[in-house]
């Protein structure tokens, strides 16, 4: 079995598919909270269909099939039908195996992680100099007050009261947006270490192994959002952005364990060398 390598995809497309594909008209939100690993994510790479649930022999064996195809055969659509059990470990083993490994965990985040980290520096150095210019209009503001004290200033000057509301208004509006900075640090959450890394891909891949339905479907989505069946292999794609969002919250000292984003909308496996689905 061939396994992909992941690939940058462009956003505005992966976020075209995501939306189509979530739109209540498509999927129902009965279906993307149901009960099967993969349903509300899997689509056919030949018509763009949904690969819905299909039973057979008194629901003893259960597929995974193009509803295009299913509806009106092979004439609608070609689309597989693949076990059920068999296509879900693909893409779980996929992602535990390939995706989450500290060192690709921080080779396909390299560039999403650096520019995280360049905006945290850039904040901080914006706080600090927030923090300067209202201590030194703080500063100024104290030498007027001990003028006016010492009866050097006249307060019913009207330029001094100019320049008294003048720094005011500039300590307060330094304070304000070094505090605002403050919060979007706050915000971002954590650094990402290399510890880290391993954590969370320790954490991620023992509950990935775990059976038991909404709890490993949940955090599955956490790190693919679309599976694409083709006749012979099946790509797999997710969001950086996403994926950031996971680990900042699993490093985040408010989270216990491994964290899930509320939503999901990129991370894609490449089409020449994707996984393979056998026949058998």
């Amino acid at each position: 079995m061939a396994v992909p390598a992941i690939v940058d995809k462009d956003e505005f497309e992966v976020v075209q598919m995501l939306l189509k594909s979530r739109s209540p008209a498509m999927v129902a939100p009965r279906v993307v909270s149901g009960p099967t690993l993969l349903t509300g994510i899997c689509f056919c790479a030949a018509c763009g269909g949904a690969m819905t649930l299909r039973t057979g022999k008194s629901g003893r064996y259960r597929y995974y099939t193009c509803c295009t195809k299913a509806r009106q055969g092979e004439t609608g659509c070609p689309g597989r039908t693949v076990p059920m059990e068999k296509l879900d470990n693909l893409v779980a083993e996929y992602i535990e195996q390939r995706l989450l490994q500290p060192k690709r965990l921080e080779q396909l985040l390299s560039h999403v992680l650096d520019r995280r980290s360049e905006r945290a520096e850039r904040r901080k150095s914006h706080i600090a100099e927030l923090r300067k210019r209202a201590a030194e209009a703080d500063a100024k503001l104290k030498r007027l007050y001990d003028a006016i004290e010492n009866g050097v200033a006249d307060l019913s000057d009207p330029m001094l009261k100019d320049r008294i509301a003048e720094l005011k208004a500039t300590r307060d509006q330094a304070r304000l947006d070094a505090e605002r900075a403050e919060d979007a640090i706050e915000r971002a959450g954590p650094a990402i270490t290399p510890q880290g890394l391993k954590t969370f891909a320790r954490t991620a891949r023992k509950r990935l192994r775990t059976d038991g339905g909404g709890y490993r479907r949940d955090h599955l989505r956490a790190l693919a959002q679309r599976v694409e069946v083709d006749q012979k292999e099946l790509r797999i794609m997710g969001s950086k952005s996403v994926l950031v969002r996971t680990l900042v919250a699993a490093s985040s000292a408010k989270t216990a364990g491994f964290g899930v984003p509320s939503s999901v909308p990129n991370w894609r496996a490449r089409n020449d060398s994707n996984v393979r689905i056998s026949d058998s």
